[in-house]
């Protein structure tokens, strides 16, 4: 405290009077809305554009359902093959991303490296299918819920520059409407499916454990959709709700597959453009296109690859597969490395990467001098 003298009758000194403090006390910053005691952000750009996008395609395929039923296309496995190889190239730069996010360049033994584990690992999902397709298939399922879920968590909060949060609700509410609402609702059209690759599939899967798990998966979308709502994410609370329509309405082959290329891997790759350092100068300018191309230089290869192994699943001699359930089995397999990878890049913080020190550093880790 800072005191000033005054006259005093008695002892000729002013007891202390205090004074202004020569610097004030800064104030304190508000918190944001989403709880995390830091500054609130404007959306990123690119994922807000990227979530609207997906929003807008799946709802315009949701309101013209009606009139492909009338055309007869729904029900073609055309769509769902289409759809899921559309959406391949979102897992193609994968062996790419860790030195994307690292703090030190990754030399190519150590990329090389990671590209073989990473292939070995989609092999071994590969010869799972052929050895134990029943169990293969009811994992992949459940991997594939999770996966779904998860990454739409992380999109939210990539978006909106804060912390993931792992949360049940909103990862069923999200992962649950792909798989469980097709499997509840369009047995007849999902069951030649799985029974396609596994016989036995369908007759494990009870229609107790559906309506269960449909039960289930409501419960979290309400849950999520009221927690939305009251923080004031209205446009969030909306995508539940479309997912769940949508796959409830319109014939899994085509719901699932223009979900897959349209909206998961359509939000995958924004991200993936974000994560690459080399266009953190376009895409803070606004620009798209150069990005766009580099990335799709970067996944052609890998791309190619997936797309021949699958090929010659489909034709090779005196072991030829039916198209459907062979690329139903490839991209199985290769959603267990991509999924694990996917589920590390949230969990270490996939903000968009910056120099600081010499290194590329992920925002979060980047501190404010004093």
């Amino acid at each position: 405290m800072v005191t000033s003298p005054s006259s005093d009758p008695a002892r000729g000194v002013a007891p202390p009077v205090p004074v202004a403090q020569d610097r004030a006390r800064p104030r304190r910053r508000p918190s944001s809305a989403y709880g995390t005691g830091a500054p609130a952000q404007q959306p990123d750009r690119l994922l807000r554009g990227a979530g609207t996008a997906s929003q807008l395609a799946l709802g315009g395929l949701l309101a013209l359902a009606p009139l492909i039923g009338v055309a007869g296309l729904d029900g073609s496995p055309g769509f769902l093959i289409a759809g899921l190889l559309l959406g391949l190239p979102h897992g193609a730069v994968d062996h790419l991303v860790p030195a994307w996010l690292s703090a030190r360049a990754r030399p190519l033994p150590a990329r090389v490296a990671l590209l073989v584990v990473y292939t070995a690992v989609a092999g071994a999902g590969l010869v799972a299918f052929r050895a134990a397709p029943d169990l293969a298939l009811v994992g992949f399922l459940v991997v594939s819920v999770v996966h779904f879920g998860t990454a739409d968590v992380a999109f939210h909060a990539e978006r909106d520059r804060r912390p993931a949060r792992v949360a049940v609700a909103a990862t069923l509410a999200y992962g649950g409407p792909p798989v469980v609402v097709p499997l509840a609702l369009w047995r007849d059209q999902v069951d030649p499916v799985l029974a396609a690759v596994s016989p036995r599939v369908p007759a494990l899967i009870a229609a107790e454990v559906r309506a269960l798990a449909l039960a289930t998966v409501l419960c979290a979308v309400v849950l999520t959709v009221s927690r939305d709502l009251r923080a004031g994410r209205t446009r969030d609370a909306a995508q539940p709700v479309l997912l769940v329509a949508l796959f409830g309405t319109v014939p899994p082959a085509l719901a699932i597959g223009a979900y897959f290329a349209l909206w998961h891997s359509l939000r995958h790759v924004a991200r993936l453009l974000r994560h690459d350092p080399r266009n953190a100068a376009d895409l803070a300018a606004g620009r798209v296109g150069r990005p766009l191309r580099r990335f799709a230089r970067q996944a052609t290869a890998p791309t190619v690859l997936a797309v021949v192994a699958l090929i010659a699943l489909v034709t090779w001699p005196g072991h030829r597969a039916d198209p459907l359930p062979a690329t139903f089995a490839v991209l199985a397999a290769l959603t267990l490395p991509h999924a694990a990878l996917v589920a590390w890049t949230d969990r270490r913080g996939s903000g968009p990467p910056r120099r600081a020190g010499g290194g590329l550093l992920p925002r979060r880790d980047i501190r404010r001098r004093s």
